[in-house]
């Protein structure tokens, strides 16, 4: 089992959450569980893009990540609201 933290920024605010999984794909639904389960903290964040929604995912070791800003996996996300 791995650890995974998620770090999801929108409409000025910073969300994370800490996933245990076996694989990366994995890790994702249970990010999107965590989401629907409340699992999760808030922070404000001072500097953001209001039409967009940034999320990365890194796999933790020890609580701290083991891979450098080069390899961290950024989702795609698709976006159904109209501008």
């Amino acid at each position: 089992m791995k650890q995974y933290l998620f770090i999801a920024r929108a409409a000025g605010k910073c969300i994370r959450s800490t996933v245990n999984a076996a694989n990366d794909d994995d890790a994702q639904v249970g990010f999107v569980k965590n989401l629907n389960e409340g699992k999760f903290s808030v922070s404000d964040e001072a500097l953001y893009t209001p039409r967009m929604i940034f999320s990365t995912y890194e796999e933790l070791d020890n609580g701290t990540t083991k891979v450098n800003i080069g390899e961290t996996r950024i989702l795609k996300l698709r976006s159904t609201a109209k501008a």
